[in-house]
């Protein structure tokens, strides 16, 4: 390249060039969680050491619980960040989760269908709810956040409808055992604490990683999500940007639902109604450093995220601590979190 065409080139050129290691690692967006992350895992090594063996966070079983369960809500999680990237919520990823689940499970066991049809039918269950709601934001006018609470309500009650209608002759808790291939694949445990979940994850992130900045979509969830009407004034198609990520968010939240299933052999519908996992996800990714005014978001952030929360859930349990405290937790950590990303946010556009 010539040097006057370097010339002509934005200045992250130059940046990307002449700033040192340390500066560009300030610049990324996921850096805070990533410290955050593992100066909290560097004090929990610390309180091990100090206890003597009577905190039993880093124990087999214990990591075994935790690698089980962070990529259960951190798949939610990338599938709700991408959501939110584009300026969009949804509230209704819990319902998702456990009605795409119950739906593969009764289809497999109750109606005879073949495996994969059953797990295809699980994953299109729940893109088709993200399209329906695509449709009543994008189309009806009806603010995310709105539509997604109705269908959150909604989804809860159609699916403790079917289990308990007895027109339906179905069992209140659908068990789930798919043939031993199936569950190896998708939760056996490969080595020590390791998991097939966490082969899952890394697809399902690096998958995220490469729409969300390695492919035209990424761009146009950036742009719809940081100034709607500025990406339309582009060419932009904003509504069909979001579409697909809702999709992509209901589609996430059932792949994670048949997920747990497939590890704990069912699926109980009144899961929905206690789980929280709505409000985890939207804390996962927040905490992550998305933007909720969409915009900006990073795949690690999101993975991250998610790990965190699962992790301090984990300690409280281990501490014994009341579980309020974690939807105190939750709640905190999301006002802190929009407070920095705020501050963060006001400070890269200076």
């Amino acid at each position: 390249m010539s040097e006057t065409g370097a010339n002509f080139l934005p200045g992250r050129y130059k940046h990307e060039h002449d700033d040192t290691v340390l500066q560009r690692l300030k610049r990324y967006p996921a850096i805070n969680i990533v410290v955050i992350y593992g100066l909290f895992l560097v004090g929990l090594a610390i309180w091990t050491i100090a206890s003597r063996g009577e905190f039993a966070f880093f124990t087999s079983l214990n990591l075994s619980v935790l690698a089980q369960q962070i990529p259960i809500t951190a798949i939610v999680a990338v599938g709700v960040g991408l959501l939110m990237v584009s300026g969009e919520f949804d509230i209704s990823v819990a319902a998702t989760f456990t009605f795409a689940a119950f739906i593969a499970a009764t289809l497999l066991h109750e109606m005879g269908w073949p495996l994969a049809v059953a797990f295809t039918a699980g994953i299109l269950c729940g893109t088709i709810i993200g399209a329906i709601n695509a449709w009543i934001t994008c189309w009806l006018g009806i603010p995310s956040f709105i539509a997604t609470i109705g269908m959150m309500f909604f989804g809860r009650g159609l699916v403790r409808w079917i289990s308990i209608n007895p027109a339906t002759n179905l069992p209140d808790s659908a068990k789930f055992f798919p043939n031993e291939g199936f569950k190896a694949a998708l939760t056996g445990q490969l080595a020590g604490p390791v998991f097939a979940q966490l082969i899952w994850l890394i697809a399902v992130a690096y998958a995220g990683h490469l729409i969300l900045n390695r492919h035209r979509l990424g761009n146009h969830m950036f742009s719809a999500g940081g100034n709607a009407e500025a990406a339309r004034g582009v060419g932009v198609r904003v509504r069909r940007v979001k579409l697909l990520a809702f999709m992509i968010c209901g589609a996430t939240a059932a792949f994670s639902g048949i997920l747990q299933a497939t590890r704990i052999s069912e699926i109980e519908p009144s899961y929905v109604v206690i789980s929280g996992l709505e409000l985890k996800a939207i804390a996962a990714v927040v905490v992550g450093g998305v933007a909720l005014a969409g915009g900006r978001g990073t795949i690690l952030g999101m993975v991250l995220g998610a790990a965190l929360i699962d992790t301090v859930d984990n300690v409280l349990v281990l501490a014994s601590a009341p579980e309020i405290l974690f939807k105190g937790f939750l709640g905190a950590i999301i006002i802190l979190a929009v407070i920095v990303n705020s501050v963060l946010g006001r400070r890269q556009e200076s």
